[in-house]
């Protein structure tokens, strides 16, 4: 099921799947999908009321950060700022993952190539940062925003395999447009079975 419509000059695409297909849009978060953030916040903010974690799951699940290509230790001190890129991920494994870690035992290893919190803070509003997941933050946190609502290039939804935009008409115009908005649900139970 497809529905579009046309929010602040931004192409608004909803979609509702199988629930199956969902994973079909996760290379799009992987990629890095825009998000409306309040400028200025910290990370840990952000992951709070940006993507509604809990503390304890941010300690848990959310283990490497990288704001703007540089490790984060201290996701309190790091601030976002308009256009700011922000990839999140489990911890990962091996050495390298143990390096990359939020302030793991090898940290100071990476010093030379640590985010520091040492910009000067954004002024008070809203921009567009980019997000990126990876591993279970991923499969954990990508139904929820997809649904929410992601800005994505139309290039890049073109770009996804056939089947996973097969509700949607002639998929091959999405390549002249901009930003969409793009929703993503699942299909309830009701809704896949009248489909």
């Amino acid at each position: 099921m497809t529905e579009a419509t046309r929010s602040d000059a931004v192409p608004t695409l909803g979609l509702t799947v199988p629930a199956e297909r969902v994973s079909c849009f996760f290379p799009l978060l992987q990629k890095g999908i825009g998000m409306r953030a309040r400028l200025g916040i910290p990370v840990s903010a952000f992951l709070r009321e940006g993507l509604g974690l809990s503390d304890a799951t941010i300690e848990a699940r959310i283990q490497t950060v990288f704001l703007d290509g540089r490790p984060v230790d201290d996701i309190e001190g790091a601030l976002l700022r308009e256009g700011s890129t922000l990839a999140l991920a489990p911890a990962m494994p091996g050495l390298m993952g143990a390096m990359l870690r939020r302030g793991g035992y090898y940290a100071p290893m990476r010093s030379g190539i640590t985010h520091r919190g040492d910009a000067a803070p954004q002024g008070p509003g809203e921009g567009l940062i980019t997000v990126k997941l990876f591993g279970t933050a991923l499969r954990e946190l990508g139904p929820a925003l997809l649904a929410r609502g992601v800005v994505v290039g139309g290039k890049d939804l073109a770009a996804l395999p056939g089947h996973c935009l097969e509700d949607i008409g002639d998929a091959g115009s999405l390549r002249g447009q901009g930003s969409i908005l793009l929703r993503v649900r699942a299909a309830t139970g009701d809704e896949s079975r009248s489909g």
